[in-house]
């Protein structure tokens, strides 16, 4: 598995643009094209003729672009001739088209980019999702209170075909409503078997039916909720083809149900034009519920429920055919799996390019040895500090190897008392929840410190804006991983590359603003404090 330490690549997915308060402007463009690519300041300063330390003003937006010499046109060729990888091309052409991929022939990559460069308006429209998505799950792992139950009125199958010539092969419901009808009587017939089932779930269609009903989706989750608390397991493809915003409100949909950890999402690699659209909703060896529609259009078209076990045989094998060609979006670890998330953790080669952590404490990769083996003692788990010692090694060969690492550390307020704070992680590394004492978070921060000052490639910017109680760290080239601090302990690590770097810009774009903003060290904080 790629993941945040370790290898692969992840590139954004944006929303088509649009003017608005987060169009990009022609520094954010620059920064994009570079990062996708790879380039250096140097490299492109070398190929335009500009001084390397110009180019680095235009991108960080402190200087626009010159007046009277060209540049975006220079600058668009460039780019387009080291602009060749599929994942390079698809995510640009979702930021600049809005959908589908940029062409392949270079001279038409550089006139859409010159189009493009020109026009410092349009927008990419990433934070606001990824912010969304990141208060919903901080309200997951916050909340530790049962889901509430619904009573289940047992589905009759009267109008369910089965097994016989002489019955109607399928039940139909027409348009939106029709779906959340069916949708229900296929939840509900599934509850009233009494077992578990293992569901297969897939839709491109338009989202509204389950969107624009508030209180049917929360009906539809408790269903889906009760099933898995009965033993069923639910395998869902998600949608990417969508925009960023509409995969964002799709994911936020799910994320109260992955805390059950009966869900394992995929997606599909292919593109796909997003005119013809379909459903299929499976229940192995039990029923399916099947739908198409054009484009948006939902209106009057037919949902089917079919009970046959042929018919059904023969949707579970489209359903197979189709997840053959598809990935994991993300795994979900809670305490019960910790071995494979530490794992997923520390089995992996050194990455250059440039880190992002944002967390409520002190990392863990950044724990000193001696402190990470005091603290193991102290928590009773033996294998702590060898997981510990192994992060903290590949930290500093990732600092040795020139990669970059940005920490976001969320401090409490130097006028009041020390909080309780949790060592992040903790209970997927110790089994159970640490915290420190106070004299080993001081300690802590204090390596920090000495950190900052062996290596100017490791940064700490101090905040009290970090959402609290949750742990992000992200790497352009490779997965995002999503943590809670608290009790019960969960995970998620997203190895969709578009959707991985949808978080790496938004820590991007935290950064940005914190280093405009803020005055305070971390020195300066440990001297007022001590």
């Amino acid at each position: 598995m790629r993941n945040k330490w370790g290898h692969g690549q992840g590139l954004a997915h944006s929303k088509k643009a649009k003017k608005g308060k987060n169009s990009m402007n022609i520094s954010e463009k620059l920064d994009l094209l570079m990062n996708i690519t790879s380039t250096k300041n140097i490299a492109l300063g070398k190929a335009l003729s500009f001084d390397p330390s110009y180019i680095s003003r235009i991108r960080s937006g402190s200087r626009g672009i010159p007046k009277n010499v060209p540049f975006t046109k220079p600058l668009a060729s460039f780019f387009a001739g080291h602009i060749k990888a599929d994942y390079q091309l698809e995510t640009l052409g979702t930021i600049i088209l809005g959908v589908g991929r940029l062409p392949d022939n270079p001279k038409d990559i550089e006139d859409i980019l010159y189009k493009w460069l020109e026009n410092d308006d349009i927008k990419a429209g990433n934070a606001e999702p990824v912010k969304d998505l990141l208060s919903d799950i901080t309200t997951l792992f916050n909340t530790k209170s049962a889901p509430v139950d619904i009573p289940i009125v047992p589905a009759s199958d009267e109008d369910i075909s089965h097994d016989s010539a002489q019955t109607v092969p399928a039940s139909v419901y027409y348009g939106n409503q029709g779906k959340r009808d069916s949708v229900i009587k296929f939840l509900s017939s599934l509850l009233s078997a009494k077992k578990p089932f293992q569901l297969c779930l897939y839709s491109d269609e338009d989202m509204s039916w389950l969107s624009e009903k508030p209180e049917f989706a929360r009906e539809w989750a408790l269903l889906l909720m009760q099933l898995m608390k009965s033993g069923s397991r639910i395998q869902i493809i998600h949608t990417i083809s969508r925009d960023l915003s509409e995969i964002m409100e799709a994911i936020r949909k799910w994320i109260p149900l992955y805390s059950t950890g009966a869900i394992e999402p995929y997606y599909c690699p292919r593109l796909r034009d997003g005119i013809y659209r379909r459903s299929l909703f499976v229940a192995r060896g039990h029923s399916a519920l099947v739908s198409t529609s054009v484009e948006t259009g939902t209106d009057s078209m037919a949902n089917l429920l079919f009970r046959n076990s042929q018919i059904v045989a023969s949707f579970e094998k489209e359903y197979d055919n189709y997840f053959a060609l598809c990935r994991p979006l993300m795994k979900m670890y809670t305490k019960q799996n910790r071995k494979s998330f530490l794992a997923a953790l520390t089995d992996n080669p050194t990455l250059g390019g440039q880190y992002f952590l944002s967390h409520p404490g002190p990392s863990v990769w950044s724990l000193p040895p001696e402190l990470a083996e005091k603290i193991a003692v102290r928590s009773g788990c033996a294998d702590a500090a060898l997981y510990l010692k192994k992060m903290h090694s590949h930290m500093l060969d990732i600092l040795n190897n020139g990669g970059k690492i940005t920490e976001i550390l969320y401090i409490p307020d130097k006028n009041k008392p020390l909080p309780q704070i949790n060592i992040l992680l903790s209970e997927m590394i110790f089994g159970s929840m640490v915290a420190y004492v106070e004299d080993e978070y001081i300690s802590h921060l204090k390596y920090l410190c000495e950190l900052t000052e062996k290596y100017e490639n490791y940064k700490v910017l101090i905040t009290n804006v970090t959402p609290q109680g949750m742990a992000l760290l992200s790497h352009s080239d490779a997965d995002t991983v999503i943590a809670n601090s608290s009790s019960p302990s969960a995970a998620f690590i997203i190895s969709h590359q578009q959707f991985s770097y949808a978080f790496y810009e938004y820590l991007d774009r935290l950064v940005k603003e914190l280093q405009k903003k803020s005055h305070l060290t971390l020195r300066q904080y440990l001297s007022d404090v001590m």
